[in-house]
């Protein structure tokens, strides 16, 4: 104990006297950040992170990556509380929560990081709204939620990852080729099999390995040379075993699961909050402008209530079939991408608005018509790394790929091209998912310069469940949402209209999933509809 209340007065006295320099330098000393033997080879730029792996006096993490888990952010400690709680709240207004993080020491964390998602509630309504989250980097953190509908509410806090969590997912993020491929080439016997990544491996010389790439460009993929057949035979690939376990310690492991993974927080609140009309309703519709390139993004995007999606962006309405149909008419569609979009077209056929043509169901290319309307819809996947159990052929990347169609592609004012990149990039290195999209970009300003009336729409990432903490590491919605963020960077300045689902699985009311619920779904293209007829919202009846 004596040597504790020492410790602590040295350094105090460090910060009085050196303005808090040296005592920055003494917990970047004693944080033990060491990338370990298994990460030190991967040439990823160093993190220079807000979050200090230092709790008061202590480190959570040493130099051989033995975990203190006392030190980590702790559901069961962390507490939620009402600022300023009111007896009554009125639509427009906004119901302010704190969260202070503690450890399992029950002490408060000084650094922020941890990744928190908040949901506002009405079991009875079906009704809920997402939260804002402000890290203030001292281990406390303010929820907002606007209030946008009547009724008795309660919040739910979630601690999806602890801000050490987070830390080892910006590490592992930057490691190379965790995910691996299993592709097949033709033989004149029976098919040779190998292994296949996104990037170079580093335990393959470069001649021992097909180098599929193209260029200049972010398109690129490497297999191990079979031995008996050329690089040219390459026929097929699906997915293969990746090497998470190889990666993280059984320590580390823990931070993936629960109770540090996706466990709801503890709140001091009693009974429900209640929520009336205001004097004047801050959430009419027709306050909002028609959907369209350059709207802000809100926080939130919007809410639900008795099932539907409303949106706090832009005026959406609801689509019924016969409206979508009408919608479409004299229209083409050129949807690129992956499985989320995808999931629309068929949602299309499904209410035979178009039927489908001949075509891989799985990846593409095919057609949706429907001729006597003048409607035609295209899909095809977006080019490699596609994460899927089921083989799919393999395409020539130099002929291939969404920038290639894009640039290819007619455009015009009854031509709408809907891309959806998200799902598939969330596990490699920043680079990679950064590399693609500019391609993206300058395609699209290639059609753009030709087509000017061309109407782009991106469709933003959505949440998704996880099975294992392998699929945590690799797939977690903290770096779904780095990735959007990427995005909005780097599209930002275009003339695209940007599809946010995000805060609508957020708080959706099925259970998250890569592929939502198909309720949520038609809720999905209900947006998409706003974006490409707004002109029909004031026939369509709510």
């Amino acid at each position: 104990m004596t040597w504790l209340v020492v410790r602590r007065v040295l350094i105090v006295f460090v910060i009085l006297a050196t303005g808090g320099a040296s005592l920055f330098n003494l917990m970047v000393n004693t944080s033990g950040w060491n990338f370990s033997p298994l990460r030190r080879n991967f040439s990823a730029p160093k993190i220079y992170s807000k979050v200090i792996s230092v709790t008061s006096i202590g480190t959570w993490r040493a130099s051989n990556r033995r975990i203190n888990l006392t030190w980590v952010t702790n559901p069961n400690y962390t507490s939620v509380t009402i600022v300023n709680p009111k007896p009554m709240y009125q639509i427009g207004d906004i119901l302010f929560i704190e969260v202070v993080a503690k450890d399992g020491n029950r002490r408060r964390k000084l650094y922020g990081g941890d990744y928190l998602q908040a949901v506002l509630r009405d079991n009875a309504q079906t009704a809920s709204t997402k939260g804002r989250v402000q890290d203030h980097g001292n281990g406390l953190y303010t929820v907002s939620f606007i209030l946008s509908f009547t009724g008795n509410v309660m919040p739910q806090v979630q601690l999806i990852h602890s801000s050490e969590a987070v830390q080892l997912l910006k590490e592992l993020r930057e490691i190379p080729n965790k995910r691996r491929w299993s592709c097949r080439f033709k033989d004149e016997g029976e098919d040779v099999t190998t292994t296949c990544t996104i990037l170079p491996s580093r335990t393959l010389s470069s001649s021992s390995q097909c180098d599929f790439s193209v260029l200049n460009t972010g398109r690129t993929w490497f297999c191990q040379k079979p031995n008996t057949t050329t690089c040219d035979n390459i026929k097929m690939c699906k997915s293969a075993r990746d090497i998470v376990d190889e990666l993280v310690t059984s320590e580390e492991r823990q931070l993936f699961e629960r109770p540090f993974w996706n466990t709801d927080l503890v709140t001091d609140i009693n009974g429900t909050i209640s929520v009336r009309e205001a004097d004047e309703n801050r959430t009419v519709m027709h306050s909002f402008p028609f959907c369209k390139p350059g709207i802000p993004h809100k926080h939130p995007e919007g809410f639900w209530l008795h099932g539907k999606w409303h949106s706090l962006s832009c005026q959406v309405r609801q689509f019924s079939p016969q409206n979508v149909t009408e919608c479409l008419t004299n229209h083409t569609v050129h949807v690129r991408g992956d499985s989320t979009c995808r999931q629309w077209v068929e949602r299309l056929v499904k209410w035979k608005v178009v039927q489908r043509g001949a075509g891989n169901s799985l990846i593409g290319p095919y057609t949706a018509t429907n001729h006597s309307r003048g409607i035609m819809v295209t899909f095809n996947f977006h080019t490699l790394p596609i994460q899927t159990g089921s083989w799919f052929p393999f395409r020539n990347l130099s002929e291939s790929g969404i920038s290639v169609e894009v640039r290819s592609m007619a455009g015009g004012p009854n031509v709408v091209l809907v891309l959806s990149l998200c799902a598939h990039f969330v596990a490699e290195p920043k680079h990679v998912y950064s590399s693609r999209m500019i391609e993206v970009k300058l395609a699209i300003q290639e059609l753009h310069r030709k087509y000017p009336k061309t109407k782009v729409i991106v469709k933003t990432c959505n949440t998704r469940s996880h099975r294992s903490y392998r699929s945590v590491v690799q797939q977690s919605d903290w770096l779904a949402q780095q990735i959007d963020h990427e995005m909005r960077s780097i599209l930002g300045d275009l003339n695209v209209a940007i599809l946010d689902v995000w805060d609508m699985t957020v708080s959706q009311w099925y259970p998250h999933n890569i592929h939502p619920n198909q309720h949520v779904q038609d809720n999905e293209l209900n947006i998409l509809m706003s974006y490409i007829c707004p002109e029909m919202l004031t026939n369509i009846e709510q």
